[in-house]
């Protein structure tokens, strides 16, 4: 009975959770139907700004017959690698600043100070320190990542509730356990700004690639545009759009898996 009573819950469940995407997928047909219509059957838009999405998926065969797949491996090497060095240094960071007033003194005005300078100024000193290899791109892309994350890290050790520390003193916790006790107190709420924060990545890596680079989805979109081949533009965006979607939702399921007491 017990059972049974498990099953029917878990399958109301799984309704629901289908119903929930189906204004999403009728939005998205909605908006393709729309956008094959004004192309295919109005002269309302210019096929150079907006060309149909049957020459699109076209681009993107022909993209993905030659060099796309390289194009995208590099891209998501790139981002991917930024992002670990960003929180492999933003971790440590962040608990000596939340750990001593001192520090965060002494490093606060200085992230505060870098975080507000636009990737794209940092380009030319970037190139003159390092040149036009992809230390560079992953340095700039570092820059536009760490000083972020950091302070949101910051924020979230902050946060732990009191209670915590007073039941790590009165059980007499060392030093190393209480520590241990507060990553693990903020490591949820760590995870999901480590996932706003890889947007911050993707948003910066087209700008890097912009600049001296000879593959990825960046390089791919500034030749397209160099020569006025707008769908291949357009196969960029999407394409971009859709790595950066896939990762979000990938973020999201594993953290109702890491941490199911969240739900």
């Amino acid at each position: 009975m017990k059972s049974s009573i498990n099953s029917n819950n878990v399958q109301s469940q799984s309704t629901k959770r289908n119903r929930a995407y189906w204004p999403a997928i009728i939005s998205v047909l909605f908006l393709l139907l729309t956008w094959y219509f004004i192309t295919e059957f109005t002269n309302l838009i210019n096929p150079l700004f907006l060309p149909s999405p049957v020459k699109v998926v076209a681009s993107a065969i022909s993209l993905f017959a030659g060099n796309l797949v390289v194009d995208v491996f590099a891209t998501v090497a790139r981002v991917m690698i930024a992002f670990l060095l960003s929180i492999i240094v933003a971790l440590p960071v962040a608990l000596l600043m939340s750990e001593s007033k001192f520090f965060k003194r002494l490093l606060a005005p200085y992230i505060d100070f870098i975080r507000y300078i636009p990737v794209p100024v940092l380009i030319p000193l970037t190139i003159l320190f390092f040149g036009i290899g992809e230390e560079a791109k992953i340095i700039l892309l570092f820059v536009g990542t760490f000083f972020q994350i950091v302070l949101l890290f910051d924020s979230n050790l902050m946060n732990v509730p009191k209670d915590y520390f007073d039941l790590a003193y009165s059980l007499n916790f060392t030093t190393f356990q209480r520590l241990k006790m507060k990553l693990q107190a903020a490591i949820p709420e760590m995870y999901d700004n480590m996932r706003i924060s890889l947007g911050l990545s993707w948003s910066y890596v087209i700008i890097v690639e912009l600049v001296a680079a000879q593959t990825g989805i960046g390089h791919m979109i500034k030749e397209a545009q160099r020569f006025s081949l707008t769908s291949n533009v357009y196969v960029g965006i999407l394409l971009m759009g859709i790595i950066g979607f896939i990762s979000d939702y990938l973020f999201r399921k594993s953290y109702t898996k890491f941490f199911p007491y969240k739900k």
